[in-house]
């Protein structure tokens, strides 16, 4: 089973844009080491936070009598109190005990986004050289990542300074993510071979959730050799989990780094102790439409006890972080006072002086990576053309922190977010505190799901198929492959069918999925989940399509597939559920399944080589509608696929054959261009819709090479 590899959105014609691994097995009670008491059960909070006084030095004599914890409001009784430093947890009365071997474990890791200049990249350089070769605790772990168009690996979790370093400077040279890919793979073939050699942590995960509907398998290779180190093992799992980025937005650069900073929170989750994340960027624009996602990021940072440190790389900043802000306000002003005339020509630009407005107070790139640290317990580095002596400060945090537990009494785990404040009757101290967390129950909280995705696990696993939201869903084949075939998951939802709101100028639409795909034994092996909303006008209100598409392998079986979509709005749900077949691959030409085009955007920039919707330099949006309407101009546009086999000499070659009732009414040979570069011959055809009668008519597209044949074919409906 391959993960997800990759995931598009793609809105009208433009693109708006994994369950943890179990933690490894303990040692017996009899064998761990006490400590104080430090209990919490699934209805308890447990609280990490740092205490400074105004000049910035650590308080290490806080007693549990000088806070007051506020969850939703309500102050909290604090259940247990203790700091940890370095390998000891001291109790609030002065008692150390040795902390036990899994606690004692802090992960620290360094993600690179691009620096724009030279002298940003010194900049990060510098600082996280600093860091790294800095005073460490006991047992910190250091891991490098790159954030530039998927999440690169080029450094596991190590205590070794030199390797630290030799990652450091090549996420801070200015390589592009395709030169960083092979090795980033390299590494993590090599992760996967130690988890395979761990006879503890290692084989198939199962995890039960609302009546199995998250469950998730994941089949290990096997392998031969000796077993590896314990601690290897398990830090090569959590780095694994890490990297099982859903690459959703990689088109939409902000989008997609909210991506894989969750996707870094996700593979941490399983483990217990101080987490934190050292964020190199230089700013983030993150406007409205983005929302959703960025307070599920924090909120699920937050909840799984991980914290950020933001470091903005462009240096001094004071006097230039607002000029983006003050540019759009003042458009934004200009487009609003040009409407106070009586017989004044109403613009596009002032219908959305409003959001404009709103996106202005966005501008200041700094803003979003403060409230990304800020609101998880961490702090900004930046303004400042010297950042190694604040991240100095991280050191001493990773390695000494108090540690509270309290029971908020939550009687209904609705999802809601429950706001958290810390204060202190001492004077003059800074707290770095999280600032909340969503109200899940265990079961959840365990499986790290996001709010959006308890109502729609709770209608599929509910077995009823309620039709309150128009949608299409359905598994597309693609590639077949010898270690499985490549398959395109499509959940298509008509604008017309969401309820809108007013917006400022705009209307305003949200709704969320979730689709599971699963084997002839029930296992999910394949989950999708999404929360979008959207800006629209009236018109793509009425005729836009939210279309999501994402592919992965599948072996050869028989699956379901079972979608749910919630109209955020009305709290209106429909559910669909569908079967399909994964055939074993026969051998020769392949060819993938034929699919509806809804649109076709030639010379398109930016194209990912791996989308398999794509053709001659274009990009295509597929649709599950098989309906065309005949109305001026109207198009069908058929998709498909062929797949050469590079041991047959022979040159590949399609029919298509069009048929109504059984009866063949034209068989068409079509001539294929020459094998891309991934050696695919993807083929558009295009009919006038005018030029077909009504009615219904099954197409099929004969592929053959030498003596090896494929057949795909697809019903499609014309009429007025």
């Amino acid at each position: 089973m391959k993960l997800l590899i990759s995931s598009v959105i793609i809105f009208l014609a433009a693109a708006p844009p994994a369950l943890p691994q179990q933690a490894p097995a303990q040692p017996p009670a009899s064998q761990q080491p006490a400590s104080p008491t430090i209990k919490t059960n699934v209805d308890e909070v447990l609280l990490d936070i740092v205490v400074r006084d105004k000049k910035g030095k650590p308080i290490t004599d806080l007693t549990p009598e000088e806070l007051t914890i506020t969850d939703n409001g309500s102050k909290q009784t604090i259940l247990s109190f203790r700091q940890v430093r370095g390998t000891e947890a001291i109790s609030a009365t002065g008692a150390a005990t040795p902390l036990d071997p899994m606690r004692q474990i802090r992960l620290v890791t360094l993600a690179f986004e691009p620096a724009d200049s030279p002298t940003q990249r010194k900049l990060a350089r510098d600082a996280a050289v600093d860091l790294v070769k800095g005073d460490q605790g006991t047992n910190v772990f250091y891991s490098v990542v790159v954030i530039d168009t998927k999440l690169l690996l080029l450094q596991q979790f190590t205590k070794d300074h030199d390797l630290l370093v030799k990652a450091i400077e090549q996420a801070t040279q200015g390589v592009s993510a395709p030169r960083l890919a092979s090795e980033s793979e390299a590494i993590q073939a090599q992760l996967r071979i130690i988890v395979n050699q761990d006879t503890n942590g290692g084989g198939v995960l199962t995890q039960n959730l609302l009546s199995n509907a998250v469950q998730l398998g994941t089949q290990q290779a096997n392998t031969t050799g000796p077993p590896s180190n314990p601690t290897d093992s398990m830090l090569a799992r959590v780095m694994l989990n890490m990297l099982r980025m859903d690459a959703a937005a990689q088109s939409n650069g902000t989008r997609m780094s909210i991506d894989a900073l969750k996707a870094l929170v996700d593979g941490l989750r399983a483990m217990p102790g101080r987490k934190s994340v050292m964020y190199f960027s230089n700013g983030m624009d993150r406007g409205p439409e983005l929302d959703n996602i960025w307070r599920n990021l924090l909120a699920t940072a937050n909840r799984d006890n991980v914290t950020f440190y933001s470091v903005d790389t462009r240096g001094v900043m004071i006097g230039a972080q607002n000029t983006g802000a003050m540019s759009q306000l003042n458009r934004a002003t200009a487009a609003t006072a040009a409407t106070t005339g009586t017989d004044a020509v109403v613009t596009q630009e002032q219908m959305n002086a409003g959001d404009i407005a709103e996106t202005a107070g966005r501008s200041n790139r700094q803003l979003a990576i403060r409230d990304l640290a800020e609101s998880t317990g961490g702090f900004l580095i930046g303004d400042s053309n010297d950042l190694r002596v604040p991240l100095r400060h991280v050191n001493e945090e990773i390695s000494s922190y108090y540690e509270i537990s309290y029971n908020p009494g939550i009687t209904n785990f609705d999802g809601s977010f429950r706001k958290l404040a810390v204060a202190s009757t001492r004077k003059d101290l800074v707290i770095h505190a999280r600032t909340g967390y969503f109200a899940l129950p265990p079961e959840a909280r365990e499986a790290g799901l996001a709010p959006f995705e308890l109502p729609l696990l709770k209608a599929i696993s509910d077995g009823k198929l309620p039709f309150d939201v128009e949608f299409r869903a359905g598994a597309v084949q693609l590639q077949p492959r010898k270690d499985g075939t490549q398959v395109a998951v499509l959940v298509e939802v008509p604008m017309h069918a969401l309820q809108a709101t007013q917006g400022t100028g705009t209307l305003d639409v949200h709704c969320s999925f979730a689709a599971l795909v699963k084997d002839s034994t029930g296992q999910v092996v394949q989950k999708v989940t999404r929360d979008r909303s959207f800006k629209v006008t009236e018109d793509q209100h009425k005729l836009g399509n939210f279309l999501d598409k994402t592919t992965f392998n599948l072996p050869p079986g028989k699956y379901t597939l079972d979608t749910a979509v919630l109209d955020e709005a009305n709290q209106k749900i429909g559910v669909e559920q569908s079967d399909f077949t994964v055939a074993p691959a026969a051998g020769g030409v392949g060819i993938s399944a034929l699919l509806p085009m809804r649109s076709y955007t030639p010379n398109a920039k930016g194209l990912d080589p791996n989308d398999p919707f794509q053709f001659q330099g274009g990009s295509l949006t597929p649709t599950l509608d098989k309906v065309v309407k005949k109305v001026p101009n109207s198009m069908l546009r058929l998709f498909f696929t062929v797949y050469p086999d590079s041991a047959i000499s022979a040159k590949p070659t399609v029919e298509i054959e069009f048929m109504q009732n059984g009866q063949t009414l034209q068989k068409v040979p079509m001539d294929l261009p020459a094998a891309d570069a991934q050696g695919r011959i993807p083929y558009l055809m295009t009919i006038p819709a005018a030029a077909i009668p009504d009615g219904k008519y099954d197409i099929r597209a004969t592929a053959k090479q030498g003596s090896t044949s494929a057949v795909s074919s697809a019903s499609v409906t014309f009429e007025q």
